[in-house]
């Protein structure tokens, strides 16, 4: 990739330089005894603080046979406690910033999608052309004089309609961001 210049008003300072991108591949095995339901939150990496996402792609096998009703939303939370992915309890080492920022609805679960399909921003609540070249801790509304930064950002898949019928798969995120 080129070198790219970008001028951006930002509390921090001011950026001009060129752009690396950063992906993350996610791989997610689903089985029949940890089905996720309503309301679970699956982590799915941490973010760094002046990450800009600019693509989250996926692909799944078949999640929800039957009439499917699976809907999960993909959005920004932080790490509480200072522990590693794995170590936080998601009832007391996590708070939502904004459940849908990223993804608002994504229905895409239900059948096999194989292959990568974009869905950064899909739905009504999800982030908006204002806000799509936003860091994750502006997109928080964490300032840096405010010294309230958490000890991790992290972007989870919340479920917020349950499967008719939940089968054990797999699922892959591609998440791509640069640093502002």
């Amino acid at each position: 990739m080129g070198a790219t210049t970008r001028s951006t008003p930002n509390d921090s300072s001011v950026y001009n330089r060129g752009t690396k991108k950063f992906e993350a591949v996610v791989a997610l095995n689903i089985g029949i005894d940890d089905l996720i339901t309503t309301g679970d939150l699956v982590v799915l990496m941490e973010l760094p603080k002046e990450a800009i996402i600019t693509s989250i792609k996926y692909m799944n096998t078949d999640m929800d046979s039957g009439s499917p009703a699976l809907v999960c939303d993909i959005g920004l939370y932080e790490a509480t406690k200072a522990k590693s992915i794995d170590e936080l309890d998601r009832d007391d080492d996590i708070a939502v910033l904004d459940a849908d920022i990223y993804v608002d609805g994504l229905a895409g679960l239900q059948a096999a999608v194989l292959v990568p399909t974009e869905t950064l921003g899909a739905g009504t609540n999800a982030v908006s052309a204002d806000d799509a070249y936003k860091t994750v801790r502006e997109l928080a509304g964490h300032t840096i004089a405010s010294g309230t930064m958490p000890s991790k950002y992290l972007l989870g898949l919340k479920v917020t309609v349950d499967a008719a019928t939940a089968v054990a798969g797999d699922v892959v995120f591609f998440v791509s961001w640069v640093q502002g």
